[in-house]
């Protein structure tokens, strides 16, 4: 049976072959743009297969992958050039498929030549790709695990709606501006209805959220950081800006809140970039956060073009750049997410509103 996949997916096998191929992976700056002269070797590729775990072995320089098994046994030496040669042209055809999923014949043979059987990594694992890098400022050889994203077909997410992404909210309103008893018309869009919940004048309090693991690993990060996350929260549904600068600036023209935080907006810049490189490197809304990301190499980004950009942690402030400048906040599904409606709960109105961060391109 033919393997079949989206842009997204084949981008992780692109980018394994890639990277196996070229023997190095490049540096970008914040703008995503390659940096020639800022690279790593690559000694070694491992990968997840449904048979158990395979390595590629490319560290003697001799133009043979050697692959190797589970138990470190050598299942078979390929000539690198033979893949190599395959690279460009399996691209091309992953970047002008038109279908929602579709196979690639040429990407099969190779997948049969390096005994790979799948082309993405599970769900259920944190990193797609493990890698063995030479790095000229550490004697040592780790197993470094990096995340792919694909700039092929759909912007992907960068953290994914579920229940625990909803924040809480009283809503204060303003009543000489507001009929009572009104409701949001079921005719509006979540966050066009926004300011109708609690009326013009009207404001939202910020009373927790749904979930408690998600605000322990906010506050991780810093102390008032889940209140942090709510204000950008709420500005996003109520001013009609989704990107994070803009969203700063929304709160920041909020004396009242920015003088109980007492931060600068440099400050306020530099924990939510926090915030986003921790997403990325494995914090997740429903699992305890140990603060950590030692096992996590970095972000490998699938360009248009078929550059390969690595973001490792030894740049992780052009991570957090790049990040904090090509993420926006987005609208998941109200009904799936159960937010955007009003409610009545110890005798306050309150609302939920969800949070969602995508990539822009």
């Amino acid at each position: 049976m033919p393997i079949k996949g989206n842009k997204g997916e084949w981008s992780e096998f692109y980018a394994f072959i890639k990277i196996l191929t070229d023997g190095k992976v490049f540096n970008a700056d914040k703008n995503l743009e390659i940096l020639k002269d800022n690279f790593y070797l690559v000694l070694k590729i491992i990968r997840q297969e449904a048979s158990g775990v395979k390595s590629y072995d490319i560290s003697k320089g001799d133009g043979k992958i050697l692959v190797y098994g589970e138990k470190g046994e050598k299942i078979v030496s390929v000539d690198l050039d033979k893949i190599k040669s395959k690279v460009i042209d399996i691209f091309g055809e992953m970047k002008s498929s038109a279908g929602t999923t579709f196979g690639i014949t040429m990407a099969e043979d190779v997948m049969g030549e390096l005994h790979c059987s799948q082309i993405k990594a599970s769900s259920r694992e944190k990193v797609d790709l493990t890698i063995v890098l030479h790095d000229k400022k550490s004697p040592e050889f780790p197993e470094l695990g990096f995340s792919i994203k694909s700039m092929l077909g759909a912007p992907s997410t960068l953290l994914n709606a579920s229940g625990a992404t909803n924040f809480v909210y009283k809503v204060i309103e303003k009543k000489s501006e507001k009929k009572e008893g009104a409701a949001p018309d079921k005719n509006f869009k979540v966050r066009e209805a926004a300011v109708q919940v609690y009326g013009d004048g009207g404001k939202l309090e910020f009373l927790g959220m749904d979930s408690e693991v998600f605000r322990r690993n906010l506050r991780r990060i810093d102390s008032y950081f889940p209140e942090i996350i709510a204000e950008v929260v709420k500005h996003y549904y109520s001013s009609g800006r989704s990107k994070l600068p803009d969203l700063v600036d929304c709160i920041m023209a909020d004396k009242e809140f920015v003088g109980k935080i007492d931060f600068t907006k440099e400050d306020l810049v530099l924990k939510i970039k926090r915030f986003l490189s921790a997403i990325a490197l494995g914090m997740t809304p429903g699992e305890d956060w140990d603060g950590y990301t030692e096992t996590h190499g970095g972000y490998i980004i699938v360009k248009e073009n078929g550059e390969i950009a690595c973001y490792h942690l030894y740049n992780r402030d052009k991570f957090e750049d790049y990040l904090f400048n090509n993420v926006k906040l987005d609208t998941p599904s109200t009904t799936r997410h159960k937010f955007g409606t009003p409610y009545k709960e110890k005798d306050e109105k309150r609302v939920r509103y969800n949070l969602q961060i995508r990539f822009l391109r």
